[in-house]
């Protein structure tokens, strides 16, 4: 019995799904020598087999999962004695290297073993029944469930012992929430010291590792922030500077005008007319 189902997403997502389906081998099943242009994860749920990648093999069995990416020359049977069942899902992914390497893949180890905890079977078999379902257009679904199969992937992974965990400093890591606390919150008129609450660390200390892992202070890098926003805004709106100064959090107008001046080099009013006449069509 063999089931696969395509599908194209009206639009574009981290990942995107291309097909997925299921099949129960008969006793001679080969898969002959081919390359796809997608990546494509098998899991067998039953059964043994082997799985050929370039010059290596690699016996495959229950819960072990197998990766084919794009352009590899792959090829795959089934034991006559003990014939695979399997469920599979292809996709598209622009930041293939960061994906396969939470979920444990790479080109030197394409199988690995699926903890039974995070089975992705029924998954899959979802994902068929719904591409398939009459009138179905709900993409929220279809993503959903894909990112469930990616966690439940990389969720087991993460129990096999070959995790590398996260090598960030501390340091690193604090920077990098006041950074996003910042590009959050700049329309607001927050502090140094507002920052650092957020962050949970001394002020002092805040901007002491900020420097260090940025090269910058937290007032530039906010402020750098600020002005690259009301650049935009000048140049798509016709917000007064007023406006745009409370719009990225500088409630003085003047203030706003005399810091964007020494930034960018020129008044506010005088980039917003240049940006005018370049934008102008001919």
């Amino acid at each position: 019995m063999k089931a696969e189902t395509y599908y194209a997403s009206k639009n574009e997502y981290d990942i995107n799904l291309r097909y997925c389906g299921y099949e129960e081998c008969s006793s001679d099943f080969r898969m002959a020598p081919h390359v796809r242009s997608e990546y494509l994860i098998h899991y067998v749920t039953q059964g043994e087999g082997e799985f050929i990648c370039g010059s290596r093999t690699y016996p495959i069995r229950q819960h072990d999962l197998f990766i084919i990416q794009p352009q590899q020359i792959v090829s795959y049977k089934t034991a006559p004695e003990s014939p695979l069942h399997f469920s599979w899902f292809a996709f598209a992914c622009e930041k293939s290297s960061q994906q396969l390497a939470l979920l444990g893949f790479s080109e030197e180890t394409p199988v690995r073993r699926l903890h039974p905890r995070y089975s992705i079977d029924e998954n899959i078999h979802h994902l068929v029944e719904l591409i398939n379902s009459p009138g179905f257009q709900n993409e929220f679904a279809i993503q959903s469930i894909i990112y469930s199969i990616m966690s439940n992937i990389a969720q087991s992974y993460s129990l096999s012992g070959k995790y590398r965990k996260n090598t960030q400093t501390a340091a690193f890591v604090h920077v990098k929430k006041a950074k996003s606390y910042i590009k959050c919150n700049y329309i607001y008129p927050i502090s140094v010291t507002d920052i650092a609450k957020h962050v949970g660390l001394e002020r002092s200390y805040l901007s002491k590792i900020f420097s260090q892992c940025t090269g910058t202070t937290i007032q530039k890098y906010l402020l750098n922030v600020r002005i690259q926003r009301s650049k935009f805004l000048l140049e798509q709106t016709d917000y007064s500077i007023k406006e745009i100064s409370f719009s990225v959090g500088m409630t003085d107008e003047y203030y706003f005008s005399r810091v964007f001046r020494q930034t960018v080099g020129i008044p506010p009013t005088r980039y917003r007319s240049n940006a005018k006449t370049h934008l102008s069509p001919l």
